[in-house]
């Protein structure tokens, strides 16, 4: 690991204590700090008034305990001075108040005077630091997002009519492109059309509602990182993300155009394979390159019970084993007051070093001490890859049935299918080259454009497997469903012709109701049966089923309950040299989920990794292999091969695990 380190606040805690803060950071293994992202009304008190004396000695400090520095923009928190004679700098919220001083990230991200006051501290704040050697990247301002809502104020309704103008050329094509037809919602000017407001608006008008306030934000980020890039070309520019899933931000597009992919990743936040998707998430954001972890817990992140110090070990090794190159904590020390005054930091809020500090200690110098072992290690290597599509969830989001569907849902239950097999998947954006996976999944991906569905055919023509399942297909770039069957694009590729479908949840048995007395929702489920290499199967599916026509595919299992009784339920086609498999409904029943991915898996020539309990990881990057158990049980592992244990007991192939222990070996396994 390149970079062990934290959050540090010298603007909250004052300057008397850097230096001895500084002994124990380094003490401690730490060689990097992240500063800044909350401090703009300690580095402009007023307006035009600069104070960063305290800056610079801090920076002076730290680089003379060789500990280098994350420098932040201060943009999440605008300083009382700049909201209150300014104030439409803050956003508006949908149902028309304006945000006031107090929180954090409350700003309108369109506002010119926000972006003038934001280029002018990001300028004045960049060409000073840069003077420092130890100032080493630059996080853009602190988890952009909506974190209390998005803007709805009538600078950005101009800026969503203008960004609808150049998109659609005319108020008839937006017509058009959006359906209106229904319930009268004809446009005859821009400036009738809005921002979403959660009314039960347009699903076309939602989505590109969602496209905006992306585009928005990025622009906004990079206009930041144009200015650093400028004064301070040496530095690594990234932002902090968040995850395992974030939406409301497309993470292709942005990161795409940063220089490391950053999420701030608390553990105990999600269960573990969700945590493993967010690492395997971040790391496929940047192909080739190793991403950071900008935020973790020492403690809870909640202000409960800490982890056991070897289970937060466990997770270091872990970030590292899926390719992490910076590891960092929130953060040095517990705050005395504020919104987050119970958040957990390496020390405790007197500033002693006690249980959380030793933990820490512990494992960084661990890491440390093995770092030249791991600096030239492969990240690891996926031959599965689960094609993740903003669009997709952006279009689930505009609709009323997106809780139904539960795209984020499906995608991690695949990913956790996966996990358990210690298989290591890749997250990808449409527009990701193919080559190099074997096995490609779309989990319902609902829109399809003619370049990507040529790219599947030409990665099935060349022996790749794609497993696709729910509603491929079947909805136009602006939300609608298509006035003729789906997959779109990809009827003949799939052998299929996918009508329609039916959600599965029922209202209608006489003790069911939507409303009266009280709502009661029956929960349905669709028999499916047939074969898979000659062996009988048999299962159900639930939330939603496809109604099929053949188009050329083998029929493996068929639905064997109503509605579509007898109807294509699993079609295969061969193409080229690799084949395509459709399952038409969005959940399947757990065994026969687990016997149609391994079917793929076989199909594909993917080998799930070493067989171990739940919970227990095995990961291979290059020559060595991570043993990581997250229970508090021991366990054995058959890893086979041979190899030198430079982590842990490994002996005849197997590797002896401890409540949260590691094994990591370097050899052939």
């Amino acid at each position: 690991m390149k970079y062990l380190g934290c959050a540090y606040y010298p603007e909250y805690w004052g300057t008397e204590r850097v230096e001895l803060d500084a002994m124990m950071m380094r003490e401690a293994g730490i060689n990097l700090v992240r500063i800044g992202e909350f401090a703009w009304s300690r580095i402009e008190p007023e307006d035009g008034r600069f104070t960063l004396d305290w800056l610079h000695a801090c920076a002076e400090t730290l680089e003379k305990y060789e500990i280098s520095v994350l420098m932040c923009t201060p943009t999440a928190t605008p300083p009382a001075w700049l909201t209150t004679t300014y104030p439409n700098t803050c956003l508006v919220f949908p149902d028309g108040r304006r945000a006031e001083h107090g929180l954090r990230r409350h700003y309108c991200s369109t506002s010119d005077t926000y972006r003038r006051f934001s280029a002018r501290i990001t300028d004045f704040l960049s060409q000073e630091m840069s003077q420092h050697a130890n100032v080493v990247a630059w996080q853009l301002d602190n988890e952009l997002g909506p974190e209390w809502s998005w803007c709805h104020c009538e600078n950005c309704q101009a800026r969503f009519q203008a960004w609808l103008k150049k998109r659609y050329g005319s108020i008839q094509e937006l017509n058009r492109l959006w359906g209106t037809g229904f319930w009268s919602n004809d446009y005859s000017d821009w400036r009738q059309v809005r921002l979403d407001s959660h009314i039960g608006m347009y699903p076309s008008q939602v989505l590109d509602s969602k496209r905006f306030w992306s585009e928005s934000m990025i622009s906004f980020a990079l206009q930041q990182a144009e200015i650093i890039r400028r004064n301070h070309s040496q530095a690594l520019v990234t932002t902090n993300g968040m995850g395992p899933l974030y939406t409301p931000i497309d993470y292709y597009e942005m990161f795409g155009k940063l220089d490391v992919a950053c999420d701030d990743l608390y553990f105990d936040l999600a269960t573990l394979d969700a945590d493993v998707a967010a690492m395997n998430i971040f790391r496929s954001l940047k192909p080739g390159r190793h991403y950071w972890i900008t935020e973790t817990g020492s403690g809870a992140l909640d202000h409960n019970r800490a982890p056991h110090p070897d289970q937060f070990r466990a997770w270091a090794w872990s970030s590292l084993a899926h390719g992490a190159e910076a590891h960092l904590i929130f953060r040095w020390r517990t705050c005395l007051s504020g919104q987050e005054q119970e958040l957990q930091g390496i020390l405790e809020h007197s500033g002693t070093p006690r249980h959380r500090y030793q933990a820490v200690k512990n494992c960084f110098l661990e890491l440390k001490r093995l770092r030249d072992e791991f600096i030239d290690l492969p990240l690891p290597e996926a031959l599965v890859a689960i094609v993740q599509d903003y669009q997709t969830s952006w279009a689930y989001e505009s609709s009323r049935v997106g809780k139904d569907v539960d795209y984020p849902g499906l995608v991690f239950r695949l990913h956790k299918a996966l996990f358990d097999r210690n298989i290591v998947a890749d997250f990808i954006p449409l527009e990701r080259a193919l080559e190099g996976y074997r096995l490609v999944i779309l989990p319902s991906t609902v829109m399809i454009s003619p370049g990507f569905a040529t790219r599947l055919d030409n990665f099935v023509e060349a022996g790749g497997v794609v497993l696709a399942m729910g509603q491929v297909g079947m909805r136009d770039a602006n939300n609608n469903y298509l006035s003729y069957p789906g997959p779109d694009h990809l009827q003949e590729l799939l052998g299929i012709n996918i009508e329609g479908g039916m959600y599965l949840g029922s209202f209608v048995a006489p003790d069911e109701a939507m409303y009266a007395p009280a709502p009661k929702k029956g929960e349905v489920e669709v028999k499916m049966s047939g074969s898979l290499e000659s062996k009988p199967m048999e299962g159900n599916a639930s939330g939603w089923v496809a109604d099929l026509t053949f188009n050329g595919g083998e029929v493996l299992l068929s639905f064997a309950g109503e509605p579509y009784a007898g109807q294509p339920a699993v079609v295969q086609r061969q193409h080229g040299e690799g084949s395509t498999i459709y399952v038409g409904a969005l959940r399947l029943d757990d065994e026969l989920s687990d016997n149609l991915l391994d079917y793929a898996l076989a199909n594909a020539g993917v080998q799930p990794g070493p067989s171990t309990p739940e919970y227990v990881e095995v990961i291979r990057r290059g020559e060595v292999t991570f043993a990581i158990n997250h229970t508090p049980q021991p366990v054995r592992i058959e890893l086979g091969g041979t190899g030198k244990a430079l982590v842990g007991s490994f002996q005849d192939g197997v590797a002896e695990l401890g409540p949260y222990g590691v094994c990591v070996v370097k050899g052939k396994t």
